[in-house]
């Protein structure tokens, strides 16, 4: 028991964390928007009674995959082709999708759930709906690794954010059934979030990285965002909203973070020795590392980086259209 409490790091509670967790919730819950839309559009080939079976059996292997993530934040975070992968298969759901209308005449038609690796429609869509949560959890984690890196925080901060992703998702289904331009117009924000993710590719890999100049020293994650906003400039740049890079600033160096961690540690604990001291300088320089860590994955790291609330403004504004009710048909009568 006490192993599992030191591995969820519930030794070291306060009041405090409870709101980190409340937050963790909202952040998940906003980031898991667009999330909802693409699940509901999963489930919505399979009838009616099989739609919220799916879903809860495919958040089920949500939640298991979101914990295993979550202990393996630092590595997720570097895969970034499953992002790239994500990006395509959602960007052809959409061009799909719009494929079979023009070619239907813009009539719509039912369409049979798919199927893949043998498995029923049912069961092939729970493995979409997990693969789904696969390809939208690296954001997500990055982002909640970076408030915390207390692991039953993220945890629960996770969990029950993807609990009301489900609930919108299904409250989406019945949307889709009550307003018939809802669901082109949830298909292009589908196709918008796959460009999305494609367009995040890392420009590293491209061999496109510059070293930061002799003597640029950081101890915290604000040092080494000051420093690489310093150094490297984007090719365009809007706080908090677009950014685009031409080349990658280096990872954030853990050791470097070090002198840093231990100031913190020393200025919040003066009375600190010993052991204990070098247990809470690790945890400190384990948030720091994660802190600048998912920093560099998500801004500075990627071709473009597209803020949460501008991509969310975009995916709200596309589906603003598909409330729009459709224009009333003229009826011509004939005099006898």
């Amino acid at each position: 028991m006490e192993g599992l409490v030191r591995a969820l790091d519930l030794q070291t509670f306060v009041p405090a964390d409870l709101l980190v967790v409340a937050v963790l919730i909202v952040l998940e819950g906003l980031l898991s928007c667009d999330n909802a839309v693409v699940l509901a559009l999963i489930v919505k080939d399979l009838p009616p009674a099989a739609q919220k079976k799916a879903l809860r059996y495919g958040i089920v292997g949500a939640y298991v995959f979101r914990i295993i993530a979550l202990a393996l934040a630092t590595v997720i975070m570097r895969v970034w082709w499953i992002k790239t992968l994500g990006g395509l298969y959602l960007f052809r759901l959409c061009y799909v999708f719009f494929k079979n209308r023009g070619d239907s005449h813009g009539e719509p038609k039912a369409r049979p759930a798919k199927r893949f690796f043998g498995l029923s429609a049912f069961w092939s869509t729970v493995v979409s709906v997990e693969m789904t949560d696969i390809i939208f959890s690296v954001d997500s984690i990055a982002a909640a690794v970076a408030m915390s890196s207390k692991l039953w925080i993220l945890i629960a901060g996770g969990l029950l954010g993807i609990l009301a992703m489900r609930f919108a998702a299904q409250g989406f289904v019945y949307l889709l059934e009550r307003f018939p331009r809802l669901e082109p117009a949830a298909f292009a924000a589908v196709g918008l979030i796959g460009i999305k993710l494609l367009l995040e590719v890392p420009v590293d890999i491209f061999g496109r990285q510059v070293e930061l100049t002799s003597g640029s020293r950081y101890s915290t994650p604000a040092e080494y965002a000051t420093i690489v906003e310093r150094e490297v400039t984007p090719l365009y740049d809007v706080d908090h909203l677009v950014r685009i890079n031409a080349s990658s600033p280096p990872e954030p160096d853990r050791e470097w973070l070090r002198a840093g961690a231990k100031a913190h540690v020393q200025a919040k604990h003066p009375t600190l020795t010993g052991e204990a001291f070098d247990i809470a300088v690790e945890e400190e320089l384990k948030q720091m590392h994660r802190e600048a860590e998912s920093k560099w994955n998500l801004e500075y790291r990627p071709f473009m980086h597209v803020g949460g609330v501008l991509s969310s403004a975009l995916v709200l504004l596309i589906f603003a259209f598909g409330f729009i009710p459709p224009p009333k048909k003229s009826v011509e009568t004939s005099e006898a």
